[in-house]
């Protein structure tokens, strides 16, 4: 089957039109047609390009609320992050207690064992847009940045974030499958 599409030099609004036989579609529109057409793939590209994706997580005992867990680089629930490429995430939480400090730990898990990943801010406060302290309850985003080593071996495992208070309390903890491609 060939599929040819013919676009009109007139500029104007006609009625597309449409022939089909066993082998062949003809399709003919015209510019205008055309033009908004692109524009409406290229807005959706656009705005596909940039929608954060809420990722898949378990929560391992925070004493806050975990609202969401989200990403701008990631495309599904469960992180597919290729070697060589930086990743952000995103803890949306509102802690229970007032906060006055907040530790940031990642940890990798694989086979069950925790290994410590360094983070290149473990100042949560600094993290979270500098609002310390913060009242308990108060709706507050953690964002972080990582870039995914080219020597890291490609593996499933799971990554852990703990957000720790002043009081030594994990006011997050949460859990997100990631695939290192």
């Amino acid at each position: 089957i060939m599929i040819t599409i013919s676009i009109n030099a007139e500029y104007g609004e006609s009625q597309p039109t449409y022939f089909k036989n066993d082998n062949d579609i003809y399709i003919a529109i015209s510019f205008s047609t055309f033009l908004t057409t692109m524009k409406a793939a290229l807005l959706f590209l656009l705005v596909g390009s940039v929608i954060a994706v809420d990722l898949s997580y378990k929560d391992c005992g925070s004493t806050g609320q975990v609202l969401k867990v989200f990403s701008d680089d990631c495309s599904t629930p469960t992180c597919h992050a290729r070697r060589g490429n930086s990743y952000q995430i995103q803890i949306v939480f509102r802690p229970k207690n007032d906060v006055l400090t907040l530790k940031a730990y990642l940890n990798g898990i694989i086979a069950g064992v925790p290994i410590p990943f360094p983070l290149p801010q473990s100042d949560g406060c600094v993290s979270c847009g500098n609002v310390c302290p913060i009242a308990a309850g108060t709706k507050t985003t953690y964002s972080a940045a990582l870039k995914v080593e080219p020597s890291y071996p490609a593996i499933k495992l799971v990554s852990q974030w703990k957000l720790e208070s002043q009081l030594k309390l994990f006011e997050v903890c949460v859990e997100i499958p990631v695939v290192i491609e």
